[in-house]
């Protein structure tokens, strides 16, 4: 992650990256075929980290849906808060890296599609949420969020662009709670 990192995706060689890994060639080559093999295994570390945060904040049985998406909104929008992981996604975002990008998208709406239809489901049964298919809902959310960094670049937005978006879906899943307070 360093490596591509510093120094983007595509200008990233195999040799920068077993040097930065402290191994020999032979060692990366028993574990991958290429370099696009390491963006894969990046690309899904930084999906399965997301997944994690997301659905440990969003499942807390304490909160009632509305909170818990709220929740889900927020550790959505604080990722890329660390420097680090800005500089990944910023290189993921480059057109030459659209199809790393849009694996890592695919994967998270894969991932988290699930929580999120229960978490409107719940919303419906409870009578917080207009009726609606659980699961369609929730594919807009998720494809919200996904794209919300790539219209806001500057984290210290992210905050207000968050706030406006919470409120939209809060909206759109019909919830008395229009706002994301």
């Amino acid at each position: 992650m360093e490596v591509f990192s510093t120094k983007g995706v595509g200008a990233a060689s195999v040799d920068d990256i077993v040097r930065a890994a402290g191994v020999a060639k032979g060692t990366f080559y028993l574990y991958f075929t290429t370099k696009g093999d390491v963006v894969n295994a990046v690309a899904e570390r930084l999906v399965d980290g997301v997944g994690d945060r997301v659905e440990a904040a969003a499942t807390n049985p304490g909160l009632s849906p509305v909170e818990q998406l709220l929740t889900l909104g927020k550790v959505l929008g604080e990722i890329g808060s660390e420097s680090y992981q800005r500089d990944l996604f910023a290189n993921f975002h480059r057109p030459e890296n659209r199809a790393v990008h849009e694996r890592m998208s695919a994967g998270i709406l894969a991932r988290l599609a699930p929580t999120l239809a229960a978490i409107i489901a719940a919303g419906i049964a409870a009578g917080t949420f207009r009726p609606q298919d659980p699961r369609l809902a929730a594919s807009f959310v998720l494809g919200s969020f996904t794209l919300l960094h790539d219209v806001v670049s500057d984290p210290a937005e992210l905050p207000v662009a968050t706030a406006q978006l919470n409120t939209f879906i809060l909206r759109g899943l019909g919830s008395a709670s229009e706002t994301a307070a």
